[in-house]
């Protein structure tokens, strides 16, 4: 395990003052044209999904498949280690959770935790029916969220041979918690309740902004009420994923605060798991991480890179590319790559 001292996240939120600060590496940039647009079922709705194929493959390939933040499209944040991956010969798959992007799902924009590992379980059973596919090496790759849900499918499919999770998210209601304390999570999740109880007594949908600066009496509820998330999902909603969706139906923040991978991180085991993570994040917090390795069992391996926030394992140099790289060798071991 490294021996990087992970930064105290109370001294990393009094730091994080400057918007700067959140892209303190080089921007990645995506190439299109290495996506092959596909479709598969995940109970009863056609998930849209890209596969990249590593270039010059011909016959069947190990595969990972990938999973992003809450709310995010494959355009985002996942192009940048599915083009790494297939470089390094896998062929990775990125998709749209049901209700969001292009796939289907009613009502749109509604985040359930179990509904995006479900997802990504049918995910993985569509790489088994692919021919160029080698069904005896598929692996699992999460960033942020995706992280979280890697580890919770890892604990329930044994055909999986490797785990990745980097930046991941474990104790969301935890993080909420710690930063509101006690009583002022109890009153944001009561507030939160209340949205929803008008929506079952109205019928109509509530919806709440995916991102906020901060919260205020304007925006009394967002799911992601920071500054350094709204500086990533404007810029790349902009710029990468017209099809992101800066709302979201508000009981998708009841399952979401209740999520936690840590108590699935035991169950993994034996397939080997690797956690990926930045010194600092003020985001999705490094003591969970550290956490979510003491849990797990077997094979297991904590990689600390140095950051300075959340994002720039989204889509900054050279984070990404030391991330991926970890990724890639943990892959490599134990998918059995040229082989």
């Amino acid at each position: 395990m490294s021996s990087i001292r992970i930064r105290p996240t109370a001294d990393a939120m009094a730091e994080q003052t400057d918007p700067a600060r959140y892209y303190t590496g080089e921007l990645l940039t995506a190439d299109p044209a290495r996506r092959i647009e596909v479709r598969f079922d995940s109970r009863g709705a056609k998930l849209a999904g890209h596969l990249y194929r590593p270039p010059g493959a011909t016959g069947p390939t190990p595969a990972v498949v990938l999973c992003g933040p809450i709310g995010s499209v494959k355009e985002q944040t996942l192009p940048h280690y599915a083009e790494r991956l297939a470089d390094a010969g896998y062929t990775a798959l990125t998709f749209d959770p049901r209700n969001f992007g292009e796939s289907e799902g009613l009502p749109r924009f509604r985040y359930d935790p179990n509904a995006a590992i479900e997802d990504y379980a049918n995910a993985v059973g569509y790489l088994f029916t692919r021919d160029d596919i080698d069904h005896d090496r598929i692996g699992l790759v999460g960033v942020c969220m995706g992280g979280g849900y890697a580890v919770s499918l890892g604990a329930r499919d044994k055909r999986l041979k490797a785990v990745v999770s980097i930046a991941g998210g474990y104790d969301i209601g935890g993080t909420f918690q710690r930063f509101l304390g006690v009583d002022g999570f109890a009153d944001y999740y009561r507030s939160i309740a209340e949205l929803v109880q008008r929506q079952y007594e109205s019928g109509e949908i509530a919806y709440i902004p995916t991102i906020a600066k901060a919260l205020s009496e304007d925006v009394p509820v967002a799911v992601m009420p920071n500054e350094e998330a709204y500086s990533y999902y404007d810029r790349t909603h902009r710029t990468d994923a017209p099809n992101w969706s800066d709302t979201m139906t508000a009981d998708s923040l009841l399952p979401y605060f209740t999520y936690n991978a840590i108590a699935h991180a035991p169950l993994v085991a034996p397939t080997p798991l690797m956690i990926v993570h930045g010194t600092t994040d003020t985001a999705l917090l490094p003591e969970y991480a550290q956490q979510a390795y003491d849990a797990a069992q077997g094979r297991k391996e904590l990689v600390w890179i140095e950051t300075h926030n959340h994002i720039e394992l989204y889509d900054q140099a050279p984070y990404v590319t030391e991330a991926a790289a970890h990724a890639i060798r943990w892959l490599d071991e134990h998918l059995g790559k040229g082989r």
